[in-house]
């Protein structure tokens, strides 16, 4: 039983580092739903990675400032986490 345990363990942390998106992807799935200048990976953890891009608002034409979008990218995709202002 424990065998059995350690394999399906093993198998899906095998699992999560091969299907861990990279950079590329990241910039996909952004070109693909906004437009937004600049973009990285903050952190790799290998079954999970940690992104960030910048992008700027605008909430009257003489008031603008930049928000600093998370996401976290696991088995392949990449998901919406939060945003910080970054004045």
């Amino acid at each position: 039983m424990r065998r059995k345990v350690l394999s399906a363990a093993g198998a899906l942390l095998l699992l999560l580092i091969v299907t861990n998106p990279g950079v590329e992807d990241f910039r996909s799935y952004l070109h693909q739903n906004r437009e937004n200048v600049i973009a990285g990976r903050d952190v790799n953890f290998f079954v999970f990675s940690l992104y960030s891009n910048i992008g700027d608002y605008a909430d009257s034409p003489h008031n603008g400032h930049s928000i600093r979008f998370c996401y976290i990218g696991v088995f392949g995709n990449s998901f919406p986490m939060g945003s910080e202002n970054l004045f």
